[in-house]
C-alpha cells in the first residue's frame, strides 16, 4: 500500500463538481475528494474560505478534515471501497506473461496483450468460438471478473 503524504491546506474554493472541488492555496490549484457522504456533512460553495487537511493522492486530495476559515472542522471518512470475496490483491509482482499463461490455462484463447491497471490486468479473450469477454485478472493469475467486452474499448467489429 502506498503511503501518501499527510497535508494541511488553507484556501477558497474555486469550482464544485458533486462532493469534488477545486481550490486555491498559496497561489497553486488543487483538486480534493470530500465523498458524498462527506459533500452531505459540509456543503461546498464556490468562493467559500476553507481549511482542510487530507492525503495528497496522485490526481487529489483526499481530504480527511474540512472547515470553513475560523470554524470546526468536519471530520469526512473514505470507506474502502468493497469487492466481492474473489477480488484479492495479491503481493506479487505484475507480470503479463504470468497473466496469460494463468488465462490460456483456464481455457481461454487470448487476443492482443493484457491492459495493465494498477491492481489487475484486463484481458480480451473468448472461450470454444463464443463472445469477446473481458477478464479482470490479479497480478497471481486468478480471473475474478468477466463480463461482456465493449467493442468500442477493444476496437471490436460488430
Amino acid at each position: 500500500m502506498p503511503h501518501h503524504e499527510k497535508v494541511a491546506l488553507a484556501g477558497v474554493i474555486e469550482h464544485v463538481f458533486a462532493h469534488r472541488f477545486t481550490f486555491i492555496a498559496d497561489d497553486a490549484a488543487y483538486l480534493a475528494d470530500l465523498g458524498p457522504k462527506g459533500a452531505d456533512a459540509f456543503p461546498l460553495t464556490e468562493g467559500l474560505a476553507i481549511r482542510l487537511e487530507g492525503e495528497q493522492r496522485p490526481s487529489e486530495i483526499k481530504v480527511s478534515r474540512i472547515a470553513k476559515k475560523g470554524g470546526r472542522f468536519v471530520e469526512v471518512e473514505h470507506k474502502k471501497p468493497h469487492h466481492g470475496p474473489k477480488h484479492h490483491h495479491p503481493d506479487v509482482p505484475a507480470d503479463p506473461r504470468a497473466v496469460l499463461a494463468a488465462v490460456k490455462k483456464a481455457g481461454w484463447t487470448v487476443e492482443g496483450t493484457p491492459e495493465r491497471k494498477p491492481k489487475h490486468f484486463e484481458v480480451l479473450a473468448h472461450r470454444d468460438g463464443g463472445d469477446w469477454t473481458e477478464l479482470h485478472v490479479d497480478f497471481a493469475g486468478a480471473i475474478y471478473k468477466e463480463k461482456h467486452a465493449d467493442a468500442g474499448k477493444w476496437g471490436l467489429q460488430d
